[in-house]
């Protein structure tokens, strides 16, 4: 098909240049001269924006906290992140599919779908939080992280799995298997790990919204720093 328009595109060119060419130039360089404007021909062709290959996606993959909850869109740390990837000549496009209340249940219904549509590089895997602050099965919450990083890898998209800690209200036992697990996952399935999204956050009352759960618009910026050393690593430029 491109072969065909191309031959189109030179036959174009060749009936409006050709008889001020033959004029121009003696007969013996005419051929020569064809050739060089039919290889200009091919060069506006194979460079249009339809031959340009598209950036590669870089999919965040989380809940209210990726959702720039109670914030403008341009306020969050996924802003943020598009931002710095081109600041620093980072040729990614950044697509937030994070939904405010989703639980591992939920993101792992509507996973196979997103990856199709969005066909990313990478994921920034961050669910888990409303799993905990519902005091969730945690053996239902590792399965459903567990099988999300399965079929990420299966089609060949790198994952960021990123941890999260809840309050103490389900008891010490659930709050410390609550944290290790992500810890478990990414050793069992060797993918990199964040340890704490809300790390030097969560513990700052001035960094948080009035609800006492979300970053406010100071904490954003310090979300993006604690994700962004792992999630450097697993990007080229």
């Amino acid at each position: 098909m491109f072969f065909r328009l191309f031959l189109i595109f030179e036959s174009f060119i060749f009936g409006i240049f050709k008889p001020l060419i033959s004029k121009l130039l003696p007969s013996k360089l005419l051929p020569s001269k064809l050739l060089l404007l039919s290889l200009l021909g091919f060069s506006f062709v194979a460079c249009s924006p339809q031959a340009i290959a598209a950036n590669p996606k870089i999919l965040v993959y989380g809940d209210s906290l990726s959702a720039a909850y109670g914030l403008a869109q341009q306020q969050g740390w996924v802003n943020l992140l598009q931002k710095r990837l081109n600041e620093q000549h980072y040729h990614y496009d950044v697509i937030n599919a994070s939904v405010s209340g989703e639980t591992t249940s939920g993101g792992l219904t509507r996973l196979t779908s997103t990856l199709a549509k969005t066909k990313p590089a990478v994921i920034i895997l961050e669910l888990g939080a409303n799993d905990g602050l519902r005091g969730l099965p945690l053996k239902e919450m590792n399965a459903n992280l567990s099988a999300m990083i399965t079929q990420s890898k299966k089609a060949k998209v790198k994952v960021l799995l990123v941890g999260m800690r809840i309050p103490p209200n389900y008891g010490p036992k659930y709050t410390e298997t609550f944290s290790q697990s992500y810890l478990q996952l990414s050793q069992q399935h060797k993918v990199k790990l964040v340890p704490f999204m809300l790390e030097n956050i969560a513990v700052k009352p001035d960094l948080i919204q009035n609800d006492g759960l979300h970053p406010n618009t100071l904490g954003q910026p310090m979300i993006l720093d604690n994700i962004w050393p792992k999630l450097k690593l697993m990007l080229k430029k």
